[in-house]
């Protein structure tokens, strides 16, 4: 039996309509088990709870979206809480409240059975659990499902011209991280953006290789059970059938306008109201033909609709037009890494995150600091205090991180250092409970480098496969060109590379292990975590807000829960 409470609401019948009204459904299962295992060194990601919680045995699953306001940080969070009896796990949360002063979570979260679909917009997630509950789907093919759709209703932020990480636990305990981050094109070098950094952001030359079908492919060879085509045959639909905007996205556009409203219309026109120069407003109906023939060319033909034939040699032809360096050769050579997932330990709860260059050895190493820390009771603001001392350092943790698969730089041994329980002892010797420090206190070895955007979505299915997946193209809007005839929207990922010869304000130096190369990664804030707790996932998150991401799943891994419900979370 679904249980919903607050805002949300439970998915009934069968139908999917091309514009659809405001509904939500979710699904539950079981899943895995963690074995104690001393603390692990490679690059890793987590996220946790506050103190620890005895969490029973999964037969029921809450999720939820929160988003997090933590002093200096900001980040949208999606939750997948495991719990076993809504009223049992109830009273463990009052119990928690009247100790450390934390809201009862249970107040504010959906419940179901089967399985559940979180994301930042209500018509995906519904389309991801009908992939379950219709399709008899897993977990990754309602992640894929979802994601192809928030590239078309919130292209701002996501889509197929861009790239990201995804995590997957297999219910019988294995794990895989697939990395589908956009790489450099083959003729980028090192110096390219010295003259004009603005060129990494805006145009063609600041587009990465896309990587986002190829990841997608890869999961889906490996843990797809319904069929490529039935994946995107919904997001088809609302290209051309139409999809409502979203209050996100016109809020975007408003915020965009100075650059969007004058923008080329044969590129941004289905942002606009026919023959004018008005945005459509939320909750009317945009249409996207161009992205749902693009679409439907890579269900029919797979990898190759998108990296070869006429959609590349389209794409290829509109990037150099505006003055890119992408060819062919980039979009055939590209190849996502399946790799083993990251591992640690903490708060006796198994990690599971993605490996540089995403963020999820800093997210590890913020964790590490904090178990020794006392969490206890905040109401002085110590513990505030402390959480925020660990985001100082795992700050400057990641001014550290780069492609480890660079082979003229690589930081391999000093980032799993810093995943090191060693190195989380002499940080909190570090921590004063009575002051803070200037920014060079928490020894950052290059410049912080900034970045925006993404949507993060989470998946379990009924037979306890999790999967956390965080896409982007970079900035709002990526590089802000749209392909007029493929409907894509094209990364400005190149902007996440450093770039040599100027200090920062802190004069600090560029990061040697991010500067271009060709075929290279750049360093990532995403960081897409899944936690295990006596074998059964207990959380599963991700984020958005570039490289807030990390600083705001710290707190929210650390406590029982934060936020409200959201109504674009799906269940049933």
């Amino acid at each position: 039996m679904v249980q919903t409470t607050s805002r949300s609401s439970v998915a009934e019948g069968d139908e999917e309509t091309a514009v659809p009204s405001p509904s939500s459904s979710t699904e539950t299962s079981p899943l895995l088990t963690p074995n104690n295992i001393d603390q692990q060194t490679p690059t890793h990601r987590s996220s946790l709870k506050r103190r620890i919680r005895t969490l029973p045995v999964a037969t029921t699953i809450t999720t939820t979206l929160a988003a997090l306001l933590s002093v200096f940080f900001f980040s949208i969070l999606i939750y997948l809480v495991v719990t076993k009896h809504p009223a049992h796990n109830k009273n463990n949360n009052n119990n928690n409240n009247n100790n450390n002063g934390h809201q009862n979570l249970s107040d504010h979260l959906i419940t179901a059975k089967n399985g559940a679909v979180a994301s930042d917009v209500e018509v995906c997630s519904t389309i991801g659990v009908d992939i379950l509950k219709l399709k008899n789907g897993t977990a990754v093919d309602a992640a894929i499902a979802t994601a192809l759709c928030i590239g078309v209703v919130n292209m701002y932020a996501s889509g197929i011209g861009g790239g990201g990480f995804m995590v997957i636990r297999h219910q019988n305990g294995s794990s895989k991280t697939v990395n589908f981050r956009e790489m450099a094109p083959g003729a980028a070098w090192k110096d390219m953006y010295n003259s004009d950094p603005m060129l990494a952001q805006r145009g063609g030359l600041a587009v990465g290789i896309p990587g986002e079908i190829d990841g997608y492919w890869k999961a889906w060879k490996m843990y797809g059970r319904v069929r490529w085509e039935d994946l995107f045959e919904p997001s088809i639909r609302l290209c051309e059938g139409g999809v409502r905007v979203t209050r996100y996205l016109a809020r975007r556009m408003n915020i965009e306008k100075g650059w969007l409203r004058p923008a080329d219309k044969k590129q941004w026109g289905f942002l606009f109201r026919n023959g004018t120069d008005e945005f459509l407003e939320e909750g009317e109906v945009m249409y996207r033909p161009a992205l749902g023939k693009t679409l439907r060319v890579i269900a029919e033909k797979g990898l190759d609709g998108f990296y070869k034939g006429g959609v590349a040699k389209r794409l290829v032809k509109f990037v150099r037009e505006k003055g890119g360096i992408l060819t062919l050769e980039d979009l055939e050579a590209y190849e996502s890494d399946v790799e083993e997932t990251a591992k640690s330990w903490a708060f006796g709860r198994e990690i599971l995150t993605c490996k540089a260059p995403c963020s999820g050895p800093v997210l590890i190493e913020g964790l590490n600091i904090a178990e020794g820390l006392d969490m206890s009771n905040d109401r002085s603001g110590l513990v505030t205090h402390r959480i925020i001392e660990t985001m100082k350092w795992l700050s400057a943790g990641r001014t550290e991180l780069g492609d480890p698969f660079d082979s003229d730089v690589s930081n391999v041994a000093r980032v799993a250092e810093i995943q090191s329980k060693q190195f989380a002892a002499m940080v909190r010797r570090n921590i004063s409970d009575t002051r803070t420090y200037g920014w060079k206190h928490y020894n950052p070895s290059y410049e912080f480098k900034e970045d925006h955007g993404t949507s993060h979505m989470s998946a379990l299915d009924s037979d306890g496969m999790a999967v956390a997946l965080t896409t982007t193209v970079n900035l709002y809007f990526g590089a802000r060109i749209c392909d007029p005839e493929t409907g894509i929207v094209l990364n400005n990922q190149m902007d996440d590379f450093s770039i040599p010869g100027t200090d920062n304000y802190f004069q600090l130096q560029p990061s040697i292990y991010n500067f271009v190369k060709p075929y290279k990664r750049p360093l990532s804030s995403m960081a897409p975590t899944i936690t295990v707790y006596n074998g059964y996932p207990s959380l599963i998150i991700g984020g958005s807000g570039g490289s807030r991401i990390v600083t705001g799943e710290l707190p929210c891994s650390l406590s029982d829960g934060c936020g409200d419900s959201h109504d674009d979370d799906a269940d049933f």
